[in-house]
This record gives C-alpha cells, structure tokens and sequence, in this order.
C-alpha cells in the first residue's frame, strides 16, 4: 500500500470497465429492428388502396413507412425490417400482395432507397442505377404491346419524377433538411422518392408477369399519382413524429441512422 497525506492508497494493476457489445444488424440494435418489424406486419393488415392494377390487387398502409425505417436504421438493418415485415404481413393478409413473396423482395428497395441516400459518398447510385433500369424495362415492355410512349409517360409521370428528383441537387438538400429544421420538407421528399422506387420495381415485374391493357393504363393515369402522394403525406406525418420523439429521448442511434 502506498501513502499520500495519512491516507492509504491502493495499488496493483489498472482495471478497465467495458460494457459487453449488444446485438445488432448492420449497426441497428435487434430489438429496434423487431419493434420496426412487427409495425410493418401489423400495417400490413390494412390495404391502403383498393384499385391498383399495377400491382395486381392492393399494396399495404405499411409501405408508407419504408423510407422512414431506412432513415431510422440505415439501409441495411432497414432492409431486412422491411423484409420480415413484409413476410409476416404477407403470411397474415395475402391479399396485400399481388406478387406474394416477391412483393417483400420488392419492399426492401424502399429502406435501401432512402437509407443509402442519407449516407455519406455515392451508395445510392447502385438502388438508383436498379430502379431506372426497371423503368426502362417497363415502360420498353409497354410499348411492345398496346400501349403509346406518351401514355406510358402520362401513366407513370409520378415514377420518373421521382428518379429525376432522386439523381438531382434536390437529393441533398433533402437530407440536410431532414437533419435541421425542416424535417418535414426533407421527410416528404425522401419518402416520395423511395415510395415511388417500391412502386417501379413492383410494378415492373407484375407487368413482366401478367400484363394488362391500355384501357387499364387510362384509368391508373390519374390514381397512381394520387396513391403516391397519399402515401408520401401519411409517411410524413406518422414520421416526423417519430423522429422527433427519438430525439427527444435521446435514444441510442442505429449505426447508419440518417436523422
């Protein structure tokens, strides 16, 4: 034992506390991905449209918050939320996925879209590169069959918008957005752009599959923007609440949270 001023000191070598590593996917602890999931499962049970010919029946109120999940976790740990979801919400209400399993496959370019958007570098040229070629795919299929290029441009103004805005300066300005003051301006614009990339892909390999006719192109030309837009202002309100509760209580980020 050592002595300074009376008092007894201990000595020996110097111990270091470390806490033990907690369980996480792709940075985003576990729990946070199963809490995300079961959401998405339980929003599976409610369709949010019941006329979608692209998708051949109707797609779920949880697609709404894709984008949100990516900003969350990251695009990683958003896509395999999204993943189980989507699977669980399938197996409880098929009737929300017209490509059955292949519509959860589908789901995941929705978190990768808005996650790999909020990271530093390039990351989203890869989902961005996918979706286009998926557009290009579909509307080429399009035209092989009954439909003009100006219908299928009418038709689908709401994807291509999208992938402009995606590749376009607005993209960054969305994300510094979404991490200042206006979150819910970034939010929307983030979450517009990763609904849309669901929808593309979704939709191109139902029309690979099935097909259906310009009639059915006339009467989607004015709903598709309209479901666009409605699930882009539920995704917003539903998620700028929620990150603005995260950053209230100052919870524990997920590695590549883009908030």
């Amino acid at each position: 034992m050592q002595t300074e001023n009376g008092l007894a000191l201990p000595t020996g070598p110097r111990r270091e506390v470390r806490t033990h590593g907690r369980a996480v996917i792709a940075g985003a602890p576990v729990a946070y991905v199963a809490m995300l999931a079961a959401v998405i499962a339980g929003l599976s049970l409610v369709p949010f449209s019941v006329v979608l010919g692209t998708s051949g029946g109707t797609f779920p109120l949880s697609e709404a918050l894709f984008a949100l999940v990516g900003v969350v976790l990251g695009p990683g740990a958003g896509a395999v939320t999204v993943l189980v979801g989507r699977l669980i919400g399938i197996g409880l209400a098929p009737h929300t996925a017209g490509s059955g399993v292949l519509s959860a496959c589908c789901a995941v370019i929705g978190p990768i879209a808005s996650g790999t958007m909020c990271q530093r570098g390039r990351r989203w040229v890869a989902p961005w590169g996918i979706c286009t070629l998926c557009y290009a795919a579909y509307i080429g299929r399009a035209l092989t069959r009954d439909v003009s290029l100006r219908l299928a441009l009418v038709t689908t103004a709401a994807n291509w918008l999208a992938l402009l805005l995606w590749v376009s300066p607005l993209r960054g300005v969305a994300v510094r957005w979404l991490r200042g003051p206006r979150l819910v301006a970034g939010l929307a614009l983030i979450t517009y752009i990763a609904t849309n990339a669901v929808n593309i892909v979704s939709a191109t390999i139902e029309y690979v599959r099935i097909g259906w006719p310009a009639q059915v192109w006339v009467v989607l030309a004015p709903l598709i923007p309209l479901e666009r837009l409605g699930l882009t202002l539920v995704g917003t309100v539903i998620g700028a609440g929620v990150i603005r509760g995260l950053r209230q209580v100052n919870l524990v980020k997920a590695g590549e949270a883009g908030y």
